[in-house]
């Protein structure tokens, strides 16, 4: 496989990756209330909205990590 497919295949992940991360914030109610609560502690809504799509983003991360992990255990 090329280096170029690899790469591209990364990023497309990557890519897939945040952009479920983002409808899982949109769409769950835990984050929304985590979201007004560290928007009256920080203030700033682009820090919170930053901080809690990482948050959503490592949550499918590590689900994709840990499924993985299982199906690659000999």
């Amino acid at each position: 496989m090329g280096r170029f497919k690899v790469l591209f295949g990364f990023w497309l992940i990557g890519y897939a990756i945040g952009f479920l991360g983002y409808f899982l914030f949109k769409h769950t109610a835990i984050l929304n209330y985590l979201y007004q609560a560290l928007l009256m502690l920080i203030g700033n809504n682009e820090i919170v909205m930053a901080s809690l799509t990482g948050l959503a983003t490592s949550f499918i991360t590590l689900a994709i990590v840990v499924a993985w992990s299982y199906s690659s255990n000999p």
